[in-house]
């Protein structure tokens, strides 16, 4: 009895820390459009987030001198919204500055104060926080 009960506690303790596991991995494509221009610098240089009823509007600048094709996934929590960056190489290494930004929605949200937290990949493929900000959903 005691050997089944060990079992069947072991057996829900690996299930639950997969189920965690499949939450952390939830990553889904974010479309991404190339902005022709950034209005300005400023822009090029940050995140801005313009917030709507059930959707934030995300524009995000970025260096990108290495011209590498920009893409994302993102998922949500919460109140939390992660958005990692794909594409951008992490040492940065390439000749030349070439500022671009990019525009993304993320939508079905409800009306509350959201965290928005960019990622990009660090020179050993760790996710770094880069850029944050917050904004109130209607």
């Amino acid at each position: 009895m005691r050997l089944a009960a060990g079992i069947l506690i072991g057996a829900l303790s690996v299930g639950a820390l997969q189920s965690v596991g499949a939450l952390q991995d939830d990553w889904k494509p974010m479309t991404l459009t190339l902005l022709d221009q950034p209005a300005d610098s400023s822009v090029a240089a940050e995140l801005v987030l313009t917030p709507s009823p059930g959707a934030i509007d995300i524009v995000v600048g970025i260096d990108n001198p290495c011209q590498a094709k920009i893409r994302a996934t993102y998922q949500y929590r919460g109140a939390v919204v992660k958005i990692r960056l794909l594409g951008p190489p992490a040492s940065r290494r390439c000749a030349g500055h070439r500022p671009e930004a990019y525009s993304a929605s993320v939508t079905k949200l409800k009306p509350k104060r959201y965290q928005v937290i960019v990622y990009t990949a660090d020179e050993k493929d760790r996710w770094r926080p880069w850029k944050a900000g917050v904004a109130d959903v209607p």
